[in-house]
């Protein structure tokens, strides 16, 4: 394989479509859209911001944009059942632009909250951004990034919560975790502990070593999504030239080795379904693959332009599907539509921070920290969705 550039960033979380630069630096406005950086986005910035939201509404009880705030900061912030009820008594009647879905979120929580049983439900499959560096930037990119990281002593410790609680599924995620070397011992604890473990890399520093280091892996989840630089650029990106030989070098990696338990992520957009049949043809007939999973571009955080320029109905994508299953017929190819992906996770970030998120820009909600609370406690929360996280691609492959 070819030198990989030593490229390590902590994205930037995206900024919003309508991001307001003109807003005074400091102001209730300016940081209620940035709450959502990877430095604020926390309980205790949360917290002291509601604070000084409760003040100024006080003051002017008939400002709906700090009604539509504090609704937001009640929802997003380990709400309680009594805080997503203010939060819905706080949008009726709201003319925010923004208030309608504000309130059919809220309304959803309460409908499922009342049909919930008292006793926890049990949380099978947990995806967990282990590692907030990437050598990548996708455009569109969802991921709710923090500046903390877990030690690896912690890690385990996250592990050991997830077993006694009786996780059977566990997605290990980032960023890329295998920038962070203790990645390895917590997929060996974890597996030990009879969970099931997958790993979604960029694949980008993928090595032999590390491949057999991951032997005990579910499925290893690669990407690529274009057979040339440019069509692979339109959506994941890098300062490497040519980032399609680089992930293609991963999967040959894995076919050299006798690594047979891949499972290969395309991101399908306007950019590159015309590719997709080529993209096939790359990864299907390889050993290695047992999975192929195709992603519906989410816009969740994408500008009018982004969206202009990305966005494929997923009929589209089926009808391209369709057509590369009577070639390939034998392999298990997958759609995950962007419509059926709200509130679809689990997500432990690399703080231990719990969150889940639905699909509007704004819509990331906190329901709790691995490092403080039990599972039990946080599968409680009234925000979780469960018929909605039931909905996950399973960790194994059918064919494994």
């Amino acid at each position: 394989m070819t030198t990989r550039l030593d490229i390590s960033i902590l994205p930037p979380h995206p900024q919003r479509a309508g991001y307001d630069r003109a807003l005074t630096a400091g102001s209730i406005a300016d940081d209620f859209q940035r709450r959502l950086e990877p430095t604020r986005f926390n309980p205790a910035y949360f917290t002291a911001l509601t604070g000084r939201i409760e003040q100024a509404l006080a003051a002017a009880p008939g400002n709906h944009e700090l009604r539509y705030q504090l609704a937001c900061l009640l929802l997003q912030n380990n709400a309680t059942l009594p805080a997503v009820e203010r939060a819905a008594a706080l949008l009726d009647g709201c003319t925010h632009p923004s208030s309608r879905r504000l309130a059919d979120l809220a309304g959803g929580i309460q409908q499922r909250a009342a049909a919930r049983p008292a006793t926890p439900r049990q949380v099978r499959r947990v995806n967990w951004s282990l590692h907030n560096r990437c050598p990548m930037a996708c455009r569109g990119c969802y991921n709710a990034f923090v500046d903390q990281q877990v030690t690896p002593d912690q890690a385990l410790a996250i592990v050991d919560k997830l077993a006694t609680h009786g996780v059977t599924d566990l997605v290990i995620a980032g960023g890329d975790p295998l920038l962070w070397e203790p990645v390895y011992d917590v997929v060996d604890h974890a597996v030990d502990s009879g969970i099931q473990v997958a790993l979604d890399t960029t694949g980008y520093t993928l090595t032999a070593a590390k491949l057999t280091r991951l032997s005990r892996l579910a499925s290893l989840r690669l990407p690529l999504d274009g057979t040339t630089p440019a069509i692979q650029r339109a959506f994941r990106r890098s300062k490497d030239p040519d980032l399609t030989t680089a992930l293609t070098e991963s999967l040959d990696l894995c076919d050299a080795t006798g690594y047979d338990k891949v499972r290969v992520h395309t991101v399908a957009s306007r950019a590159n379904l015309h590719d997709l049949a080529g993209i096939a043809d790359n990864i299907l007939p390889r050993p290695s693959v047992k999975q192929w999973v195709i992603f519906q571009w989410w816009d969740r955080r994408a500008t009018d332009a982004l969206r202009d320029a990305m966005h494929i109905d997923a009929d589209a994508i089926h009808e391209q599907i369709t057509k590369i299953k009577t070639r390939y017929p034998d392999t298990e190819i997958l759609l995950a539509e962007a419509a059926t992906r709200e509130f679809l996770n689990w997500m432990v970030l690399s703080s231990g921070q719990v969150v889940t998120f639905a699909s509007g820009p704004d819509e990331e909600f906190i329901i709790g920290n691995l490092l403080t609370d039990t599972l039990e406690e946080i599968a409680h929360h009234p925000v979780l969705d469960y018929e909605a996280m039931a909905r996950g691609v399973p960790v194994t492959p059918a064919s494994l």
